[in-house]
């Protein structure tokens, strides 16, 4: 799946579809871009949820607010969904079935032009002990569900990727310990790649 399968299914009728994959690759059809960053946080607090009530099979997700709501059709690459305006607090099933065409599309995910140079293993303990100064207890769940999550190879650590780790890292502690100790968190962590 691509942008242009999302602006197709955007110009059927879904009114601001995305897609999100597992290693937090948000793609959104050009109606959906003013909401990216949302799409993507949202996303981030879906799969911790279920990656913290252990892998728990979830299949669609509803919400429906008076001026806006939002489906989502989860799957093992990711998920997909839709914001919308809706009429009379109701999903219109085409809605469903748009989705239910784009997850026969394969998630993209983000792939690197360039492969930068292999960075030391020992900077990955560096950034554990720093994020044990901001969530304490909670340091060895929320780092392993992110190493997992973004798919970090220890034997082939890369600097983007430590990069990417640390903006989920970040965004996973903000969570906990609110925005401004989450953006602390990644100016500290990014000092460690520099």
């Amino acid at each position: 799946m691509d942008k242009d399968a999302l602006n197709n299914v955007a110009a059927r009728g879904l009114p601001m579809p995305f897609s999100v994959s597992k290693t937090r690759a948000t793609l959104v059809s050009d109606a959906a871009a003013v909401y990216k960053e949302q799409i993507g946080q949202m996303a981030l607090v879906v799969f911790e949820t279920i990656s913290t009530l252990g892998e728990v099979k979830i299949e669609r997700i509803e919400i429906v607010g008076d001026k806006r709501g939002i489906i989502m059709d989860l799957h093992g690459e990711g998920l997909i969904g839709t914001i919308f305006e809706p009429a009379e607090g109701a999903v219109p099933p085409s809605y469903w079935n748009l989705l239910k065409e784009l997850r026969t599309k394969p998630i993209a995910a983000v792939v690197p032009s360039r492969r930068m140079a292999l960075v030391d293993a020992a900077i990955l303990e560096k950034i554990k002990t720093i994020l044990q100064d901001y969530v304490g207890d909670f340091t060895d769940r929320i780092y392993q569900n992110q190493m997992k999550n973004q798919g970090i190879n220890v034997e082939e650590l890369h600097a983007e990727d430590v990069r990417r780790l640390i903006l989920a890292l970040a965004k996973a502690t903000s969570m906990i310990v609110g925005r401004s100790k989450g953006r602390e968190l990644s100016k500290k962590l990014t000092e460690l790649v520099k």
